[in-house]
């Protein structure tokens, strides 16, 4: 990872790495099928590192890519910017040159049309969008709705405002009907993100749903499945 190297950290063996105040471990974890990114902190009483302590991990099994394995590498060095209180530092003329997603042409809606439709609901996210596929010099959907889309959603059902609810419901519902399957399931584990651990925003969802049993019903189902997927609470909650 170029991380590394661009802020002073050396190799002091395979996958571990060292800096003047941190100690960062990338191993694959057999057991659980994970990566895991591990750091300890360096103390100058004793002059060593203190004991190391996991930041993230990523289901990484046999069904996993290459685009999977460079979102691992993304969403770890995310972890260690957090870690090292290091901003990105964003490039506006890059950001500037780049086009915002379109809806396809066809009935159905992929992953750029949900975008877009996300982006027309909260207008705010436009620069934030630009701003990533500048950064990253791709579109990580999965990365960019958990460190964006997913406290908006909080946002609205918190505020419990019946006008902004049936506004997201109105593209959510039209989504869960034409989306592909991509995108419906990242649209269900986005509300099942927003819902983690909050009954308050649980029972909102439930009812903005209560017409639509389907959608209902797979929001129900994907709760507990969600909260045992290591790689979707990693990358949807912040």
């Amino acid at each position: 990872m170029p991380f590394f190297e661009e802020n002073n950290f050396k190799a002091s063996a395979e996958n571990i790495y060292e800096s003047s105040t941190k100690k960062a471990v990338i191993k694959y974890d057999e057991s659980r099928q994970m990566f895991v990114l591990s750091v300890a902190d360096f103390c100058e009483e004793d002059n060593t590192f203190g004991e190391l302590r996991e930041i993230n991990a990523w289901l990484f099994d046999d069904s996993q890519n290459a685009k999977d394995a460079e979102a691992v590498g993304i969403d770890f060095t995310g972890s260690l910017r957090k870690e090292l209180g290091i901003k990105v530092k964003r490039s506006s003329v890059n950001a500037a040159g780049v086009d915002l997603p379109t809806a396809s042409k066809s009935d159905s809606m992929d992953i750029a049309g949900f975008t877009k439709k996300m982006l027309d609901v909260f207008p705010a996210l436009k620069e934030s969008y630009k701003e990533h596929v500048a950064v990253y010099g791709n579109f990580l959907y999965i990365n960019f709705f958990g460190e964006h889309l997913v406290s908006c959603y909080k946002d609205i059902f918190n505020s419990n405002s019946k006008k902004q609810i049936k506004k997201l419901y109105d593209v959510l519902s039209v989504a869960y009907t034409k989306g592909d399957k991509d995108t419906v399931n990242i649209m269900v584990a986005l509300l099942c993100a927003a819902a983690y651990k909050d009954e308050t925003i649980t029972n909102v969802i439930r009812e903005m749903l209560a017409d639509n049993t389907h959608f209902l019903s797979s929001f129900n189902n994907f709760i507990p499945a969600f909260a045992r997927n290591k790689k979707l609470m990693s990358a949807l909650i912040k």
